[in-house]
């Protein structure tokens, strides 16, 4: 039982010790710059990746819409070859496009799905897509069933390559919002880097003038002690 209290004792003798004013004096300035900085520099860490994760959604959204693009051209190509041919081996494409398409318009749809422009630009283009799709195994037909004349007859009504020009119009001004969505959040992105720099750089400053405080204080305590210290042996 005495152990104990002993031991007590003395844990309470080396806390006085340690939480001695000098040491709080000195120790609260520089606390304080640590939560600053610490607390700033996770918040501006946590806008930096938010706004990186948003420039590549938007390489994203701008790598679907040239693969969809790049389909219908290939789909198209395979048509005019098979219509020039006969050779159902330029068919690969077309078909290939024909299955893909509904996934792919489908993708576009959920990573523009917070976008109300881009949206309305998908409803357009999802119904000038299938009009070009249903061109192309109109023309695959006639010259399957009828024969190189009646193919040519149809593609030369210019049906296809006006709808053609459609779909490209749309998919340009889709292009276009989210390069310049891309502009603006490369710009947020490079600012928030900055601030992040900023953050560091004022996280040192407010550590010295932390460290400057932290040092008057104790200048001004110690000169206040010795003061009182003299002055009671003055009495004495």
């Amino acid at each position: 039982m005495q152990l104990s209290a002993v031991r007590e004792l003395g844990n309470v003798r080396k806390w006085r010790q340690v939480l001695t004013p000098l040491n709080i004096i000195s120790t609260l300035p520089l606390l304080f710059a640590m939560l600053c900085g610490g607390y700033l520099s996770y918040r501006y860490n946590i806008l930096l990746r938010e706004n990186r994760d948003l420039v590549v959604h938007t390489y994203q959204v701008i790598n679907a819409i040239d693969g969809l693009l790049v389909r219908l051209e290939d789909a198209e190509t395979g048509q005019r070859g098979y219509i020039i041919t006969g050779d159902a081996s330029y068919l690969a494409p077309y078909e290939r496009t024909s299955v893909d398409l509904p996934n792919a318009l489908a993708e576009l749809d959920r990573l523009v799905v917070d976008s109300h422009p881009q949206l309305s630009r998908i409803a357009s283009l999802r119904a000038a897509v299938t009009a070009k799709i249903d061109e192309l195994g109109m023309t695959i037909a006639l010259r399957r069933n009828q024969g190189f004349d009646a193919a040519r007859s149809a593609v030369i009504t210019n049906d296809g390559k006006r709808t053609m020009d459609e779909i490209r119009a749309i998919i340009g001004a889709m292009t276009a919002e989210e390069k310049r969505l891309l502009d603006n959040r490369t710009a947020d992105t490079t600012k928030t880097e900055r601030l992040i720099i900023g953050v560091a750089f004022l996280g040192g400053i407010l550590s010295l003038v932390g460290r400057a405080v932290a040092a008057l204080a104790v200048s001004n305590y110690r000169r206040r002690r010795k003061t009182r210290d003299e002055n009671i042996s003055g009495r004495g």
